[in-house]
């Protein structure tokens, strides 16, 4: 999966810390070992075995950090990159893309890849500096805050969007304000119960085309 990014990230460092041709062989093949996360929060694990590596660890307990290291930075990215950050970001996309074309289209490529590289970033520095520690980082307020600001602001951009997909014949024949209140409910609801925006996403279109699809055939 990730095993030749990461060992093509790691050469740096392996030609640094072993000069024979067998220490640099063992090097690679064990960092060429089947290895998969969330590729934006794999860093963490980047960092973290560049640190071993240069305090010598063998390389059984190397492996053995790796492969602890999976499951947690696949089901904690996941769920705030997949799920949440990149839904949230590619609606206020459509966005700007609808009101400012091509303009809006590269404000949410930069303000995307802006946080996708500080996550990278943030996971090598904190990875190095803590070493085997580095699930401290893992489990502090820091990634459930995201996800649950991240989760709401979706589910903000998806009633703008929405709003702003009603056509002139659509809103002369419902009220603003049955609209914003039907918007408030299901952002409501979502920030509640914990509701992936994805899901609000797919109600709140169903509903809408077919609310268009009955005010048509009146």
């Amino acid at each position: 999966m990730l095993a030749l990014g990461f060992t093509w990230i790691l050469l740096p460092l392996g030609k640094k810390l072993y000069a024979t041709p067998k220490e640099r062989k063992r090097f690679l093949t064990r960092h060429l070992q089947n290895f998969n996360a969330n590729p934006y929060l794999s860093s963490y694990a980047l960092g973290g075995v560049a640190k071993l590596e240069e305090l010598g660890t063998s390389e059984e307990e190397i492996l053995k950090f790796k492969e602890s290291l999976r499951g947690p930075l696949g089901a904690l990215g996941d769920n705030l990159i997949w799920m949440n950050l990149r839904p949230s970001l590619l609606i206020l996309g459509i966005i700007l893309a609808s009101t400012w074309g091509v303009v809006g289209a590269l404000c949410f490529w930069l303000l995307y890849n802006v946080h996708q590289v500080y996550l990278r970033a943030r996971g090598v520095f904190k990875g190095y500096v803590l070493g085997l520690n580095l699930v401290s980082d893992l489990r502090s307020g820091y990634y459930p805050n995201m996800i649950k600001w991240t989760s709401r602001i979706g589910a903000i951009f998806l009633g703008i969007f929405f709003f702003l997909q009603f056509n002139q014949r659509i809103l002369e024949k419902v009220e603003n304000l049955t609209i914003f209140i039907l918007l408030a409910f299901l952002s409501i609801l979502g920030f509640r119960k914990n509701i992936n925006p994805n899901y609000i996403l797919l109600a709140s279109l169903l509903f809408f085309l077919l609310a268009k699809c009955i005010i048509i055939l009146i």
